[in-house]
């Protein structure tokens, strides 16, 4: 099973259940529990495959039983409609059923992790001991259920009148809600407890709660006090509400699941790039062309003894390494610093191109007080001169705007003859992502013939 694909997994459980229940039904023997265990294994299987934990993989079994049951019920009544056959009707919905559920696990598992296109090969370790016992639980409960609900003691008008208690009952269906997702969140905060005591504390969790329930729902607390509430329609009543608060629990424990892995993963996504970014603007500390043309601008300044120039010099370099360092760790900064910076960059630049180029700014005064990726502007300015022709006698024009929504940086479009090695895009793809991580916006880049156009969101 290792080496076969999700996919092969779903197709190969379809056809089994498709093929016990033909079997089944032609040997007049009830497939119910031989289905669940099929559906059990797929699951279990599916989980495994995808890397999931213990208390995920369980919540799953019972979720997916329950919606497979009514799936199965509705599919076969719908089927009926079309194919006269009763074999037929019971092995076709029971193949699509378990198409359904088994791609419904998969894409739900793909929502977990997406961004994480690696998939966790199946170890054995010492918590599929666990995994099975809990499995084993489950399947108990399951067969349980089968017999008590065959039971002349659960006749379907006895049934009816239990689930009616149940769902009539607005203020238990609050309280069951509502306890399962506080039980939930504290079980998550406190993740580091033995299995032993979780499980513990999950079952005394569900069986006071259920009792609770059974309790509000069959006296009709708190609209009235039934005294013709019996003990035996009490336990009637509690092996019902069991079954819906083992669902619900559940189910709700999945969804805080899927919510807390996908904010982990949105999180650990983040460090990634910003780690990234980070590694970026080191690299463009220590850029050793950067530093080797400003070092022979500045032998030059002192050869030719213009030391108040030169002195100019080094403070504004002094100044773009302080800027860099004090911002190494920050996701933001204003623009108004962000500028101040650039003013001095594009000084030392125009040192070493007096005349090829120039940079005109229309900033809003509402702008300069917004916040924005540190280096962005600065890095945008780099890539024009690094990539468009500077010459004194048709100066390279870089325009920067900005409103109080956005900054943009434009630059006449000139390639550089002959043609420079083509663009990695490293840096604006770090500055997209930064964009993404920290705000779920774009940035926006456009092209003509004649121009380069770049357009950050302000934050």
């Amino acid at each position: 099973m290792r080496s076969l694909k999700v996919s092969g997994i779903i197709h190969l459980f379809a056809v089994l259940h498709a093929a016990v229940a033909l079997l089944c039904r032609v040997a007049g023997v009830h497939d119910e529990l031989v289905l669940t265990l099929l559906t059990i294994v797929m699951i279990v299987l599916i989980c495994l495959k995808r890397g999931l934990n213990v208390e995920f993989t369980a919540s799953c079994v019972i979720v997916v039983n329950v919606i497979g049951y009514l799936l199965g019920t509705g599919g076969a009544a719908l089927i009926e409609r079309i194919v006269r056959s009763p074999l037929a009707v019971h092995a076709v919905s029971t193949f699509l059923t378990t198409e359904i559920l088994g791609w419904g696990i998969y894409w739900f598992t793909r929502f977990l992790r997406r961004g994480d296109a690696s998939e966790r090969p199946a170890t054995w370790n010492p918590r599929i001991g666990l995994l099975l016992l809990a499995v084993g639980v489950i399947f108990v409960l399951r067969l349980a259920y089968v017999e008590l609900f065959a039971s002349p003691s659960f006749s379907a008008d006895r049934l009816y009148r239990m689930s009616g208690l149940l769902a009539s009952n607005s203020v238990a269906l609050i309280v069951l809600l509502c306890v399962n997702i506080i039980f939930v969140r504290h079980m998550r905060r406190h993740a580091e407890r033995p299995v032993v005591v979780k499980g513990v504390l999950l079952m005394v969790f569900v069986l006071l709660t259920t009792a609770c329930v059974a309790l509000l729902a069959g006296l009709h607390l708190p609209f009235g006090f039934d005294r013709s509430f019996s003990w035996r329609e009490f336990f009637q009543l509690s092996i019902l509400t069991l079954l819906v608060e083992m669902t619900l629990y559940s189910l709700i424990f999945m969804i805080d699941y899927a919510l807390v892995a996908r904010s982990v993963l949105r999180v650990e996504r983040g460090r990634t790039h910003q780690a990234q970014f980070l590694y970026m603007k080191l690299k463009q500390q220590v850029n050793p062309h950067f530093l080797f043309n400003s070092l022979n601008i500045l032998d030059c300044l002192v050869c030719e003894q213009r030391t108040e120039q030169a002195s100019a010099y080094i403070r504004k370099l002094a100044g773009i390494y302080r800027y860099m360092l004090q911002n190494e760790q920050e996701t933001l900064v204003r623009l108004k610093e962000e500028m101040d910076f650039v003013g001095m960059y594009v000084d030392l630049l125009q040192v070493r191109f007096p005349d090829g180029f120039r940079v005109e700014t229309d900033l809003a005064d509402e702008a300069l007080m917004r916040s924005i990726v540190p280096c962005s502007v600065q890095l945008l300015i780099e890539n024009a001169i690094k990539h468009n022709a500077v010459d004194a006698a048709s100066p390279l024009v870089i325009r920067i705007t900005a409103t109080a929504e956005s900054v943009t940086v434009a630059n006449d479009l000139r390639p550089k003859l002959p043609a420079s090695a083509s663009s990695t895009h490293v840096g604006l793809n770090y500055i997209r992502q930064q964009y993404l991580d920290l705000a779920g916006r774009p940035i926006v880049i456009e092209r003509t013939e004649t121009q380069y156009r770049v357009t950050l969101p302000l934050l």
